[in-house]
């Protein structure tokens, strides 16, 4: 025997509520179900349906059934439910003790109440309404908290409810002690970790951030931060965080490719914890058909060890390019940290550089400080559909302090990504830079602005754009100009597709002309993040050359 059941006039949350409390959608495929007892229980659904929507405010539906026996073993039962009018809330009595009131998340709660007095009464909404109150208490530190009154009434002759809620948080429980469990790191330096002082109002979210705070720190292979025991006479809450190292060395082995890099590998070593100061030391090779780099830093936090760190590094890079050839040399240090929500970088650097640039040819020493400020706006950086980052960065020398030419170099460049609709990003870009100096030409190829590439003015080769020498060859420009815009569109989770324009340069005037391409893209979001393949035609040049690129990089 088959049955059939169709349930109209109700929207499909109340229809699924409606079939969990009809006993012959629960036993349509019972082995002994018969004609008597299919007879048996549809007679019980009109009540069985009233009891559905009661939670939802409906106390008076209107109901007609049908059984039709539609062949020899197919049976269709039919409920058409006409709601009636909704029970509406007469009373709402909801009150919260005095210190709850002027805590700011008690407060939003109150504010966003589901149920209020006129409202349609639903007991979903009043259960969650408890459940909230109840959550919020715990993560709050109102220990003691209860309902000391929470009652429905149901007044059918009236036909409204009454509905009274009452709830004592009693004293808010503070921090107390925090215990380290580790023998790591000296305690000092773990200390300014904790987002919280012993006798702040208690906050389990500040728990979570510090729980974030230390796995983010990359000491630890594990970080687990848990509340004591409430301590009554003293209103505390103590707080355990347990740790466990991370292993002494981490090595790493990159393989990739770019059509600005071609094929490179990259061996890396790391030792997280030099010392119980929570000092650490990187060492990277990277090696492409480009070129080579090699470089180490040493890393000391400083101020807040979760953003602020001082760098000391020394490393060496050859690249040979199309345009250029040269090896540097460099020795300095970098203060990073927060201000805000930007972030600073100020740095000064020691650098010897060989050189061949077009007919430019040299070696030059440089001591160059620096600034940078960057800020990012977005919740993911890898893939983002709503972002923007943003930086300026200024950088300089003088011959008369360890240098062999004098400069001032300004760049800043910016980054938004918008919505457009569920399945399309608008992208653009733009970054500028100019130099002041009086002899660029002793300028290394370093500081010396070049434009084209995958990240620069597609259609173009890389750093195959600027101002030419009187060979012919490209040596750079004091100036930098770039622009672009792109629309993506998303054919699925994984892929897209995208079109987009590029224009800029690198020249000795911003009044120069600015080169232009175009074309079409690929795009995968893999595990390691985007990945894009582009063809793109140099739309400025009279043979329109067509070139591809290819990169892998987070969107921010």
């Amino acid at each position: 025997m088959t049955i059939d059941i169709d349930v109209s006039g109700v929207d499909k949350i109340l229809e699924n509520n409606i079939r969990l409390f009809l006993s012959l959608e629960q036993q349509k495929k019972h082995a002994l179900m018969s004609e008597g007892r299919l007879r048996r229980l549809h007679k019980k659904a009109p009540k069985e349906i009233t009891r559905a929507l009661q939670p939802f405010g409906y106390y008076r539906p209107l109901i007609k059934t049908e059984l039709v026996q539609t062949s020899d073993s197919n049976w269709r039962a039919s409920y058409s439910v006409d709601l009636g009018p909704p029970l509406l809330i007469g009373k709402f009595d909801f009150t919260i003790s005095e210190e709850m009131a002027e805590d700011p998340e008690f407060r939003q709660l109150n504010d966003n109440l589901p149920l209020y007095k006129g409202k349609i009464f639903n007991h979903l909404e009043y259960e969650t309404i408890k459940t909230d109150l109840a959550r919020l208490a715990a993560e709050r530190g109102y220990v003691d908290a209860r309902f000391t009154q929470h009652r429905v009434a149901i007044d059918l002759k009236t036909y409204e409810a009454s509905i009274t809620l009452h709830y004592d948080g009693g004293r808010r429980y503070r921090f107390g002690t925090v215990k380290l469990e580790q023998d790591l790191l000296e305690p000092q330096l773990l200390q300014r970790y904790i987002p919280f002082e012993r006798g702040s109002p208690y906050n389990h979210d500040a728990l979570i951030d510090l729980q974030q705070a230390l796995n983010d720190s990359n000491y630890f292979q594990t970080a687990e931060v848990s509340p004591g025991q409430p301590q009554a006479d003293i209103a505390e809450i103590p707080v355990t965080v347990a740790l466990t190292p991370r292993k002494p060395h981490r090595y790493g082995l990159g393989l990739g490719y770019g059509t600005d890099t071609g094929a490179r590998t990259s061996f890396s070593w790391e030792v997280p914890r030099v010392n119980r100061h929570g000092h650490r030391f990187n060492s990277e090779v990277k090696i492409s058909e480009f070129g080579y780099s090699l470089s180490a830093s040493y890393r000391v936090p400083v101020l807040n060890p979760r953003t602020d760190q001082m760098i000391y590094n020394i490393g060496q890079v050859n690249e040979k390019t199309d345009v250029s050839d040269s090896t540097v040399r460099t020795i300095g240090a970098n203060l990073n940290r927060n201000r805000g929500p930007w972030r600073e970088s100020l740095s000064v650097n020691y650098q010897v550089e060989e050189f061949v640039v077009g007919s430019d040819k040299g070696e030059s020493t440089l001591l160059m400080p620096g600034v940078n400020w960057s800020r990012s706006w977005g919740n993911n950086i890898v893939t983002s559909f709503d972002g923007i980052r943003f930086d300026i960065g200024l950088r300089g020398a003088r011959e008369d302090l360890l240098s062999d030419v004098s400069f001032l170099q300004l760049q800043g460049g910016i980054k938004a990504i918008n919505r457009l609709g569920q399945r399309n990003r608008l992208i653009t870009r733009g970054r500028i830079g100019t130099t002041w100096t009086q002899d660029f030409h002793q300028l290394p190829s370093s500081v010396r602005f070049f434009a084209g590439g995958a990240q620069s003015v597609r259609g173009f080769g890389y750093q195959s754009l600027g101002p030419r020498d009187d060979r012919g060859e490209v040596i750079g420009g004091s100036h930098l100009m770039v622009g672009s815009i792109e629309f993506e569109h998303s054919l699925n989770d994984k892929w897209g597709a995208a079109a987009f324009y590029d224009a800029g340069n690198a020249m000795n005037s911003f009044a120069d002309k600015l080169e232009r391409g175009a074309g079409l893209g690929i795009r995968w979001r893999s595990p390691i993040g985007p990945v894009r393949i582009d063809l793109a035609t140099a739309i400025s040049r009279e043979d329109h050359p067509w070139r591809l690129h290819f990169s892998i990089g987070p969107d921010l």
